[in-house]
């Protein structure tokens, strides 16, 4: 998404790097795959939550084995967002609208 700039003609938008409306410095991929996860994991009584408490979340919602695989691996400690678990799947931090 780009738009010129009026009075220099240069062109603005977003670096390849950074998607509209999603954490600085993730790019398609990362926000394809945050997306996954939400579908699996968000709920409006989803958060706050435990890994155990997730990864049972998923697997009744019939999640990937890839997704399932990725909620094992997270560390023993209570999550209080979405946000929170993609940093520690290294899906990228920080919401910038």
């Amino acid at each position: 998404m780009q738009r010129e700039d009026a009075g220099n003609g240069q062109a603005q938008g977003f670096s390849p790097a950074h998607e509209p409306r999603s954490p600085e410095g993730i790019g398609a991929r990362e926000v394809g795959e945050r997306s996954e996860l939400a579908t699996w994991i968000s709920g409006t009584h989803a958060f706050p939550a435990d890994r155990d408490e997730l990864v049972e979340r998923a697997r009744q919602e019939q999640a990937p084995d890839g997704v399932l695989s990725a909620l094992r691996a997270l560390p023993d400690r209570r999550f209080e967002n979405l946000e929170e678990v993609a940093e520690q799947l290294g899906l990228g931090g920080g919401f910038h609208a």
